[in-house]
């Protein structure tokens, strides 16, 4: 029960100071708002596990230097990653606070009053779990950004590798590599673009009618910003894209030749490509462990049939 109180009282304790980090750095105004509310939720939900450690004799701690490096190295990633991410970070492998609560308010370890104060509390986090969508935090662009970098570490290291069966001139492998790269980021580029046009297109059919609807009935509907996301989705999908291509070309780029510059682009790309697979598993809310892994083994078997193919043709042409 000790340890129980102190843990709560810890992460809600991290949460407040985490919410707050994040909201001095935010540039919206509208998230800072929402991040300084979850904030001050978190605090009183500590203030309130304060007075259950106090009732009941438990002495309770501060956050340790730990703590405070985790938090740190949060804030940094919420510039390297974004919002979205970092959340999505934070909650992976943690218990639903919603059904956390839900089941300590039918605890029989806890008053009447107690169990009541969880519910409190059990019906105010499943407001915040909206709060940060309500404020247009878009998990959905961000995780299509990561899968753009993975389609281009994965095609592009298929290709030098199927390259680097043909070609013995790193330098052939590396153009051959570029020009799969930019080919590639056009193509997903102008998906990305017909995509946002077509989603842009409905909505703004959608709004037609309903203000024809409403002129009919004589009634108003509320305005709705006319703000179009194509260019920013495209501009997105492209520089992630190529961002991903990159890093299979590079060892090539530098001269490594042979199986030298093969394995090292196999290193770089399955590095790469299980730190995005992981990504992906946060924000999938899948085992980030699991999701690297299986990406990773995909990309690098994809590359090693690509490999043998180039050096079937090698062999054809030499015969």
């Amino acid at each position: 029960m000790e340890e129980m109180i102190r843990k709560n009282y810890k992460a809600e304790l991290f949460g407040s100071e985490l919410y707050s980090a994040l909201a001095s750095g935010e540039k919206s105004e509208k998230v800072k708002e929402v991040l300084q509310e979850l904030s001050e939720g978190e605090g009183k939900h500590a203030r309130f596990w304060e007075e259950i450690a106090k009732s009941r004799g438990v002495s309770l701690g501060k956050l340790t230097l730990l703590d405070r490096i985790k938090l740190w190295l949060l804030k940094r990633l919420r510039r390297l990653l974004g919002l979205a991410l970092v959340l999505k970070m934070v909650e992976a492998g943690e218990e639903n606070d919603a059904e956390k609560y839900y089941n300590l308010s039918n605890s029989s370890d806890f008053t009447d009053t107690e169990r009541q104060g969880f519910r409190d509390i059990m019906m105010q986090e499943m407001i915040h779990e909206d709060l940060l969508v309500q404020s247009q935090v878009n998990v959905d662009s961000v995780r299509d950004a990561i899968y753009a970098i993975s389609d281009g570490l994965i095609e592009v290291l298929a290709s030098v590798s199927g390259l680097a069966g043909i070609f013995s001139v790193p330098i052939y492998v590396a153009l051959g590599g570029l020009i799969v790269g930019v080919s590639g980021m056009i193509s997903m580029s102008i998906g990305a673009y017909l995509s946002a046009k077509s989603e842009e297109d409905i909505r703004n059919n959608a709004l037609r009618k309903a203000r024809l609807k409403s002129a009919l009935e004589g009634t108003e509907i509320e305005k709705e910003p006319n703000e179009s996301r194509t260019g920013e989705s495209v501009k997105t999908t492209a520089i992630s894209y190529i961002s991903g291509a990159i890093i299979p070309v590079i060892p090539f780029l530098m001269g490594l030749n042979g199986y030298l510059g093969l394995i090292t682009s196999y290193l770089a790309t399955g590095t790469a490509t299980f730190v995005v697979g992981s990504l992906i598993g946060i924000l999938s809310d899948v085992s980030p462990w699991k999701k690297g892994g299986v990406m990773t083994g995909l990309a690098l078997g994809a590359a090693l049939i690509t490999h043998v193919l180039g050096l079937l043709a090698h062999l054809a042409g030499l015969s």
